[in-house]
């Protein structure tokens, strides 16, 4: 009877030891692992605002769809201005616009008379080359021009790293300006709620994680953009 009571006493113990070590270590494990998995979608939520930004010079407007977006990235075109030289502070003081510039190369070129062009310090000697004052648009793939030689992943673009689902994404307008002068701007959010990235984690951690992020009055989740507010497309970890 006494061997069976110390059993069950080591037995008591050890079940209350667990308990102890899992409240301190349950909330630990949820913090560490929100924090890796945020990272990686923080990341992903920057190059989506990337594409946004780019789109909406390109198109006048933000989309509210991936399959849109990752479309254009795939298969639209952007104009770019290829830039050759920048005027100095000291030519902008003294009035000469770009437009100024490119008018007495293009008479340089047309008379073959450089003298003024160069006294204007608009044909330099670069590295041993000679630059000009140029503007030039080149129209290039959108998906090189908005990330260069970044390898991207169109097929996965729009989705939460680590789940199978998709941000959340929409687009409104806002309108601002003073009385008499409103106009209207456009703007887009792309959101993914803890549940849809921490849903696999413990439960009571993430609804205190969502009861914490409710009583500041903060979106329970991670977000770029909003539809709410102009916000310069200010992701909510900044």
């Amino acid at each position: 009877m006494k061997n069976l009571f110390k059993i069950l006493l080591v037995a008591a113990v050890l079940a209350l030891a667990y308990v102890c070590y899992a409240r301190v270590e349950t909330p630990i494990r949820f913090k560490n692992t929100k924090t890796q998995r945020e990272l990686r979608i923080i990341e992903r939520l920057k190059d989506v605002r990337t594409a946004q930004v780019a789109y909406k010079s390109s198109n006048g407007h933000h989309t509210p769809s991936f399959d849109e977006l990752t479309n254009w990235l795939q298969n639209g075109q952007v104009k770019t201005v290829r830039r050759q030289l920048e005027l100095s502070e000291k030519q902008l003081e003294d009035g000469m616009t770009e437009q100024d510039a490119l008018a007495i190369v293009a008479e340089a070129k047309k008379t073959g008379d450089w003298t003024k062009a160069k006294e204007q310090k608009l044909v330099r000697n670069i590295n041993g080359e000679t630059v000009v004052f140029s503007r030039d648009t080149v129209i290039a793939p959108a998906l090189t021009t908005v990330f260069g030689d970044r390898k991207i992943d169109l097929s996965t673009f729009g989705r939460i790293p680590n789940t199978g689902e998709y941000f959340q994404m929409d687009t409104a307008s806002i309108i601002t300006g003073p009385e008499g002068h409103k106009y209207a701007i456009n703007v887009f959010q792309a959101s993914a709620p803890f549940a849809a990235y921490l849903g696999d984690l413990d439960a009571t951690e993430l609804n205190n994680a969502v009861d914490r992020q409710a009583k500041m009055g903060k979106y329970p989740g991670m977000k770029v953009g909003s539809l709410t507010e102009i916000n310069n497309n200010a992701g909510n970890w900044e």
